[in-house]
């Protein structure tokens, strides 16, 4: 066996279940990178690393985030129940918009209830207020997501 081997033994993407990966961390120790979602771009701390949530109430904010400025079955890498179908809100009623934006939130494994507040129709998207239940905490989104 080639050293590099032992280092980085090979593995088939079928040997790793991510579900069991992410099951065995404890809810209120789980953490994600922030994304600046206007400019598309990692946030970046002065040394130019990614920034990391600090508490679980931004990681529940970020998660949310994520699944938000996602466009539903456009990416392989996700599954059909990752993202919201944003670019047909803006032909839809408010209550289609708000049941997308729940369901695809409660999709998420550490998400247990997902309640928009308040939806209002803005030039670029729709300004959100949702109430988010985790698994161990809440937090409230309140952001524009552009459509």
């Amino acid at each position: 066996m080639e050293e590099d081997e032992t280092l980085f033994p090979e593995m088939e993407l079928e040997e790793v279940d991510v579900t069991d990966l992410m099951d065995n961390i404890p809810s209120a120790t789980k953490w994600t990178y922030k994304i600046d979602y206007r400019n598309r771009r990692a946030v970046l701390d002065e040394s130019g690393r990614p920034v990391r949530t600090t508490s679980y109430e931004e990681f529940l904010v970020e998660t949310a985030m994520k699944i938000l400025c996602t466009e539903r079955f456009q990416y392989v890498v996700y599954g059909a129940d990752m993202g919201v179908e944003k670019s047909e809100w803006p032909g839809w009623e408010d209550t289609e918009i708000i049941r997308d934006i729940e369901e695809a939130l409660t999709a998420h494994p550490e998400i247990e209830q997902a309640e928009v507040t308040s939806m209002t129709r803005v030039d670029r998207g729709m300004d959100l207020t949702i109430q988010i239940t985790g698994l161990v905490g809440v937090a409230e989104l309140n952001e524009v997501i552009d459509t």
